[in-house]
């Protein structure tokens, strides 16, 4: 299926979803502000600041160059009623090497039944010179206490390269990363156990790999406008695509509310620590048959 029409796909289940309006299972009670009544698709400007550090890619993590440390940042705010804006940014050092990026997300949404928006990014990996740029949809459903969280849309890497790697028993073997667009997409099915504890488990296809996504977070301190969380996610995928990486987030709000409602009403998820694989995944290793001419003895 090409990306295009994968996207169309993601597009239609997501419309389908926003379009049916369900408060949640008979058994939940939601919190105070979520209780029915006019929200904004932002509860005014707010912001999310978040610092993490783990392994990726590792065998034990002794491997001090396998190490991934940085921080997120994000802003959000409305845009009238119904309409919103954020603007995520991330500086990390991966591997030994920076890597950075900021997006964009502009968004229709209903506190009590979800978003559907459109987003933009771009990143870069010093390691490789590789630039990649993203466009696509976005997509949220609040069920109760269940959420799904999604983008999916086009990326393309700047970066391109052919290095051979040495030369075997009749064949070179090489590394090389095409310069090529292809479809992507992030998704995430969340419950919340308490109003103040996230679970999530997603999937990310990035730079042409699959990997699944494992996270969770919990409130540590209520500061009344403002919250700090502690979080702890993972990635396991492809190509030996993996990492393990815990931190702290900040919220800064304009109300005391609870973690699933400024996850609702506040921020939107903010994707980009997943472009520090997107580059190396999008490495491809090969071999191809070498015939040397022998000499003839006279």
């Amino acid at each position: 299926m090409s990306y295009k029409r994968q996207l169309l796909a993601v597009l239609a289940v997501a419309l389908a979803a926003s379009s049916a309006r369900a408060e949640g299972p008979t058994w939940w009670k939601a919190p105070l502000s979520e209780n029915p009544g006019p929200k904004r698709a932002a509860d005014g400007v707010n912001g999310k600041l978040e610092g993490f550090g783990g392994g990726s890619d590792w065998v034990g993590f002794a491997r001090l160059n396998n190490a991934s440390a940085g921080g997120m940042g994000a802003i959000t705010a409305p845009v009238g009623d119904r309409f919103g804006f954020q603007v995520d940014a991330i500086a990390a050092a991966h591997r030994g090497f920076f890597v950075s990026g900021g997006a964009g997300h502009a968004f229709w949404r209903d506190p009590s039944v979800g978003l559907l928006g459109g987003y933009g990014a771009i990143a870069h990996d010093k390691r490789l010179d590789d630039t990649r740029f993203r466009v696509g949809a976005e997509s949220a459903y609040y069920y109760g206490p269940f959420s799904l969280s999604s983008i999916a849309g086009y990326e393309e890497s700047s970066g391109h390269f052919f290095t051979p790697l040495g030369y075997g028993p009749g064949y070179l073997a090489y590394q090389w990363q095409p310069r090529r667009g292809r479809f992507f997409d992030m998704f995430d099915i969340s419950v919340y156990p308490t109003y103040n504890v996230k679970i999530s488990v997603g999937h990310r296809y990035v730079g042409g790999r699959h990997a699944a996504a494992l996270s969770g977070e919990a409130l540590i301190w209520n500061l009344g406008h403002s919250a700090i969380t502690g979080f702890i996610e993972s990635r396991v995928g492809e190509n030996d695509y993996k990492a393990v990486w815990g931190g702290i987030r900040i919220y800064l709000g304009e109300s005391d509310k609870t973690l699933i409602s400024r996850h609702r009403e506040d921020d939107l998820p903010n994707w980009l620590k997943d472009d520090m694989f997107a580059s190396q995944n999008s490495v491809r290793v090969g071999a191809t048959p070498v015939f040397f001419p022998t000499l003839q003895q006279p």
